[in-house]
C-alpha cells in the first residue's frame, strides 16, 4: 500500500500475460452505448481457438467465460479496452485490490481457549472402521474382477516357459 501498488502481484502478472495475447485480436463495435464488442482472433493463441467472441464491458461478460469466472478482464476484454482507449482497472473485482485484502485484518478476533481449559466432551465417541483404512505399505490389492477363466487348472502339470 505504501508503494502505491493497487492490485495484487498475481493479478498484475495475469493482466500482463493477457495483454500480450490481446495484441493479435481484431475488435469491432456493435453497440457503443452498452459497451458491447465482437472480438475476432486473427492468429491462434495457446488457450483459445480461432473464432469470434462477444464481449460486454458493461456487464463484465465474454463468450470465453474467463471474464465471468475470474472476475478480471480476459484477453478479449483487454483488447476491447485498448480499442476504446479505456483502462482495465474498473473491470477488476474488489477481491484483487490490496485495500480489500488488508481490510480483512482490520477486524479483531479473540484467540481460541487453550486446550486445558476446554469443558469435558459429552458427545458420542467416534471409532473409525479399521477395514476402511488405506494400506500404507506393500503392493496394492488388485481391483480386477476375476472370472472362471482366471483360475488355473489344478490337474495341469507346472512347466517352465521352454517346455510348454
Amino acid at each position: 500500500m505504501g508503494t502505491g501498488q493497487q492490485f495484487s502481484q498475481y493479478l498484475v502478472k495475469c493482466i500482463k500475460a493477457n495483454l500480450k495475447t490481446a495484441r493479435c485480436f481484431t475488435v469491432t463495435v456493435y453497440d457503443r452505448d452498452n459497451s458491447e464488442y465482437t472480438v475476432a482472433e486473427t492468429t491462434p493463441t495457446g488457450s483459445f481457438s480461432l473464432g469470434t467472441y462477444r464481449v460486454s464491458l458493461g456487464s463484465k461478460t465474454c463468450d470465453c467465460g474467463y471474464f465471468q469466472a475470474l472476475h478480471f478482464p480476459c484477453p478479449h476484454a483487454l483488447a476491447c479496452c485498448a480499442y476504446s482507449r479505456l483502462t482495465w482497472q474498473p473491470y477488476v473485482h474488489q477481491v484483487y485490490r490490496l485495500s480489500s485484502v488488508f481490510s480483512v485484518y482490520q477486524m479483531g478476533f479473540t484467540p481460541p481457549i487453550p486446550e486445558g481449559f476446554w469443558p469435558p466432551y459429552a458427545g458420542p465417541t467416534v471409532i473409525p472402521d479399521p477395514n476402511m483404512r488405506r494400506a500404507r505399505e506393500g503392493r496394492p490389492k488388485s481391483t480386477r474382477i476375476r472370472t472362471n477363466m482366471d483360475n488355473a487348472d489344478p490337474n495341469r502339470p507346472k512347466r517352465c516357459g521352454l517346455c510348454r
